[in-house]
């Protein structure tokens, strides 16, 4: 009778053992689902993206004309916005997102940096036309070709208010 009992108990004990293992390995499989194309555009836009907010804080700061500061305002709100989403989204997925800027951005920045005022507009504009133009091909294509249905619908959501974003530095670069 106790060695019955014993048995029962170890069974159980092994059962949920089991149980808790699978669980968390499920959990950490649902946790990774982006392709090796899909880590790679989350990457490069969530650093591209960081860049954006950076160069357009200094333009707020730095711009001559006021059509250009308010453009870089904008630029730094909704860049923040999106980068925090992407940052989740990321997380969710399993993706490890640097929080250092990368260094051809960081080299921008401090071009940017030293531009006299009378110049700093049109390369500042001439930045975000050139980016914008490159971000939303990359989403573009995101949007068409991810596997992960969640990046898929993120990519397409953004994808208006990027197209804004570079016929706004057109327009403006323009002027």
């Amino acid at each position: 009778m106790k060695a019955n009992t014993i048995t029962r108990f170890s069974t159980t004990t092994l059962a949920l053992c089991g149980l808790f293992l699978l669980g968390s390995h499920s959990q950490a499989a649902e946790k990774d689902t982006l392709n090796s194309a899909d880590v790679k555009f989350v990457k490069h836009e969530a650093a591209a993206g960081m860049a954006v907010v950076k160069l357009a804080g200094l333009s707020a700061q730095k711009a001559s004309r006021a059509d250009v500061k308010a453009f870089a305002e904008m630029l730094v709100t909704e860049h923040t916005k999106a980068n925090e989403e992407l940052t989740k989204l990321a997380s969710t997925k399993g993706v490890e997102l640097s929080a250092v800027i990368d260094p051809k951005h960081a080299e921008t920045f401090q071009k940017l940096e030293k531009t006299e005022s009378a110049d700093f507009d049109k390369a500042f504009l001439a930045e975000m036309t050139s980016g914008h133009k490159k971000c939303v091909s990359n989403f573009e294509d995101a949007a068409k070709d991810s596997k992960d249905s969640d990046l898929k619908m993120w990519a397409e959501k953004m994808l208006p208010t990027l197209k804004t974003h570079l016929e706004q530095a057109k327009e403006l670069a323009s002027k």
